[in-house]
């Protein structure tokens, strides 16, 4: 008995330490930005592969690549060919090769590296903790890389902290001053253009475009025209800048107003960014976006504000999102200049649009405890600070996207969508009479909460990921209805350098299902573990992938077993599992006899046992479990020296 006591206590530590997880915090993504992309080979070239392994998960993400009209007209940034921007999936590293890392699932989509596609490493966990606030490493608009976060688990994701890529998607656009005497204004002209260049000298100026999913066109970078999502900078003199575009449209700049006399002008501020509603956020158009920067107010005196960062992408995958107090927040941003003396109100120039809300995806079938998730737009900065004007204010960002799996959106995420304020005429102005004026300024649109999210599927694999050498062998051997795995490796050493073990199973050797998951760190080079009446005939498939302690991930060969109509030796199954009041024990025979049957506590107390006569083959019995309080236990059956014991869970009511 004390023998069985020390076997049982064994047994169920493992079994507690399977559901053990990692906390985590500060930025958990690295970015590389990929230079080539060779569909029929399924590779991606990327600037340099340094830290990626085989078997790591990545995700692929096209940011750009939209071809948008670029006459000289109100039409200027409208959308002609969305082409691929947007474009995402999930995938594992198969192998590299110097730059070339080989992908095993075959591409959902095509890319074009003209369109700025980066491969994202995305951590897998057993369970994993937020326990400290994580973010996206910054989007850099020239590599085409970083502003996301990604993650998955095989069990529960917990939030106790925030995850915030807020201001983290396209930039708004910059400060640009264009001061006098080298630029000036003219009262007798309204600078009217939809785009300038940068120029070296005159009147025809305007604020930087907030970015997009269109890249800029050469020599016109400036003025009120949208970038497709971008909003739109302010025109000569001194108006505002438009609010990014996202799921909801940016908001118009602000006018100059008041003008008397022969002052210059400000009539043209900058157009809000589009809204990409109908290009994504569903199941036929499966992409996401970055929010759309807001555009540059136009600035003459060095005191404007720019356009506001758009918000970046958030990605949870895990059968569970468990909220703990942490939030999700994919906000956009309000520019701000610390030339002036409060950051965010521009003095004597235009006010810059507020960036729009990102994108967060939860991909989960349950989602536990309240969560807060946010993609607002940013709102417009105010204009004329401590200035006697009533120069232009900008527009908000639009509302970004928040999107979960299920035919319904869950009711514990409390969703925050709004479009950003459009900002006024500050109140600090010393003309009262426009005082608090929008002068034409708009808010951003909203956003959507939406539900139905399922990621994307590839239709098949084109490699296997083969064993690295830190396992000496994975063997699937069949016993009755179970299969017996068991696997080496290299040494026991190894064993402190693998956080988890995880066992999937196939039926066709494409598509695999996670079984278990079980601890590494055991101090043992010997694992094993027996799957227990699968219940299926022909060839079964298993594959082992283990998890470096720093994340990555590794993958055995693949292992097949035959599975015959009926198991040759003596074994037993229980269903359901975990049970409430029932359970169905099936013990195969391979001959006449008679078992004892027992259910043991957690601690090897015996609790109820009987006698039972078992006939060659299949013998059912039924267990009941009504007088046993919710917990693990152990059921034992004995036959002619044979013991076999395997646990289960009694549910509560």
């Amino acid at each position: 008995m004390k023998a069985l006591i020390v076997w049982l206590l064994t047994l169920l530590i493992l079994l507690c330490r399977t559901s053990h997880g990692q906390s985590v915090s500060g930025v958990i993504n690295t970015y590389y930005q990929v230079t080539a992309v060779n569909t029929p080979s399924n590779t991606l070239t990327v600037s340099n592969a340094s830290g990626l392994s085989v078997g790591q998960r990545v995700l692929i993400y096209q940011a750009k690549g939209t071809i948008y009209n670029t006459s000289n007209t109100a039409t200027f940034g409208d959308i002609t060919t969305f082409n691929a921007a947007g474009a995402y999936e999930f995938n594992t590293i198969c192998t590299i090769n110097g730059n070339n890392v080989q992908l095993r699932d075959q591409f959902v989509n095509s890319y074009s590296v003209g369109g700025q596609v980066q491969l994202v490493t995305m951590p897998s966990y057993s369970s994993v903790t937020i326990s400290g606030a994580v973010t996206a490493g910054s989007w850099d608009p020239t590599a085409g890389t970083g502003g996301i976060v990604a993650l998955e688990a095989s069990g529960t994701i917990t939030l106790s902290a925030d995850i915030d890529v807020s201001g983290q998607g396209f930039q708004g656009g910059p400060l640009v001053n264009w001061p006098s005497p080298t630029y000036d204004c003219s009262f007798f002209d309204s600078y009217t253009a939809y785009y300038y260049p940068f120029q070296t000298s005159g009147n025809f100026t305007g604020g930087k475009k907030g970015e997009g999913v269109g890249a800029y066109t050469t020599g016109e970078e400036y003025g009120r025209g949208k970038l497709v999502n971008g909003g739109g900078g302010g025109n000569n003199t001194n108006t505002g800048g438009g609010g990014g575009g996202n799921y909801g449209a940016g908001g118009a700049g602000g006018q100059r107003a008041g003008v008397t006399g022969f002052n210059c002008q400000g009539l043209n501020p900058g157009i809000g960014g589009l809204s990409l509603s109908t290009y994504g956020y569903s199941t036929g158009s499966n992409r996401i976006f970055f929010g759309g920067g807001g555009g540059e107010g136009h600035e003459n005196n060095g005191v404007g504000t720019p356009g506001g960062n758009g918000g970046g992408i958030i990605i949870l995958s895990a059968p569970t999102i468990s909220g703990l107090g942490g939030r999700l927040l994919a906000d956009g941003a309000i520019g701000a200049n610390t030339a002036c003396l409060d950051s965010t109100q521009a003095e004597g120039d235009g006010g810059g649009g507020g960036g729009a809300g990102g994108a967060i995806l939860l991909n989960a079938s349950s989602i536990t405890g309240a969560i807060s998730a946010e993609a607002r737009g940013g709102k417009g900065s105010n204009s004329s600070n401590r200035v006697p004007d009533c120069l232009g204010p900008g527009g908000g960002g639009g509302g970004g996207a928040i999107w979960a799996a299920g035919a319904s959106f869950p009711g514990t995420v409390t969703a925050t969508v709004t479009g950003g304020a459009n900002g006024i005429v500050s109140l600090g102005n010393t003309k009262l009479s426009c005082q608090g004026a929008a002068s034409g300024a708009t808010a951003g649109a909203a956003g959507a909460a939406k539900s139905g999210y399922a990621a994307p599927s590839s239709a098949g694999t084109t490699c296997t990921v083969l064993a690295l050498s830190d396992l000496k062998y994975f063997k699937a051997d069949p016993s009755g209805v179970d299969v017996v795995l068991s696997w080496e490796l290299s040494s026991p050493d190894m064993s402190a350098t693998i956080r988890d073990f995880v066992v999937q199973r196939s039926t066709d050797a494409a598509r695999f299902t996670t079984i278990v998951s079980l601890p590494g760190g055991m101090d043992s080079s010997l694992y094993g573990y027996t799957d227990a009446a699968p219940n299926m005939e022909g060839a079964l498939y298993y594959r082992l992938a283990w998890q470096h302690n720093d994340g990555s991930w590794s993958y055995s060969r693949i292992v097949a077993v035959s599975m015959g109509p009926g198991p040759a030796t003596f074994s037993f199954r229980l269903q359901p599992n975990p049970a409430l009041q029932h359970m169905t024990l099936t013990v195969f025979s391979t001959e006449d006899g008679n078992a004892s049957v027992a259910i043991a506590s957690a601690q090897g107390q015996m609790i109820q046992s009987f006698r039972t006569t078992l006939h060659k083959g299949a013998n059912t019995i039924p267990v009941d479990l009504r007088i046993l309080a919710p917990a693990t236990y152990f059921l034992i059956v004995e036959e002619g020296g044979r013991r076999m014991v395997k646990p289960f869970i009694k549910k509560g009511e």
